[in-house]
């Protein structure tokens, strides 16, 4: 890989991280001159990188205006979970019918390292924790790694990807109103016993249920009028 390469793919994947954690809020405008500075490269290579992160769903170029996260909304996460929920199927289906022992103790493995990986920062129950992103991804690649349809694979983790901000932003009413472990468990045990029925109708009611919780709480905080709190999902718009 050229020197030119490696620089893109080191500001792509920075860049990625940070709209990923929403250190790049949703909506916020990309400051190109800003990057070069940052990562002492050129235009060109920021634009590429920026560029690759348009394919990936992550950003938008807009003429003369630059480049821009991409916002995020209730259409949006729909649209996107009904899309996860077939294209997670199909890749999981694939998995335990073509997954071999190593398959089964990766996921037994990756089971384990979630269940032992605080999910909430350390100071807050409302933040996500770096570690536990990491060990959740992780856990969902382990559920569908004995699938051998790269294309299929690809395109999940595109997916995959593009729904890490809606996890997120579903931190503060989540875990009031789910057992996020419980249900990774249930996956696991459903993926381990070859029951690619059961398996599908867990990860569809998984990836249902924070797109539920995030547009019930959006609702509420926008149309509650008894006065009573709402922990809200913020830069959600519908």
């Amino acid at each position: 890989m050229s020197q030119k390469q490696n620089h893109g793919a080191t500001i792509r994947n920075t860049l990625r991280e940070r709209i990923l954690s929403c250190d790049l809020v949703p909506g916020e405008r990309i400051v190109i001159s800003d990057l070069c500075d940052e990562f002492g490269v050129s235009l060109g290579a920021v634009r590429e990188a920026l560029s690759g992160l348009e394919g990936e769903g992550l950003v938008h170029a807009h003429a003369k205006r630059g480049f821009q996260v991409v916002g995020v909304s209730l259409e949006d996460m729909f649209d996107l979970t009904r899309a996860r929920i077939e294209i997670e199927s199909s890749c999981l289906r694939l998995s335990i019918a073509q997954g071999d022992i190593a398959w089964e103790s990766n996921v037994v493995a990756s089971l384990y390292r979630i269940s032992a990986t605080p999910r909430e920062q350390s100071n807050t129950i409302d933040e996500m924790s770096a570690a536990w992103s990491e060990a959740h991804a992780n856990f969902h690649a382990a559920l569908v790694a004995g699938c051998r349809n790269h294309t299929l694979l690809g395109v999940r983790r595109t997916l995959f990807n593009r729904a890490e901000r809606y996890r997120r932003l579903s931190m503060p009413v989540d875990h009031e109103n789910r057992d996020v472990a419980l249900e990774h468990e249930a996956l696991a045990k459903a993926a381990l016993n070859r029951d690619a029925a059961l398996a599908c109708e867990l990860i569809d009611a998984h990836l249902s249920k924070t797109a539920l919780l995030i547009s019930e709480a959006t609702i509420r905080s926008q149309h509650s009028n008894d006065g009573e709190p709402v922990k809200p999902v913020p830069s959600v718009s519908i």
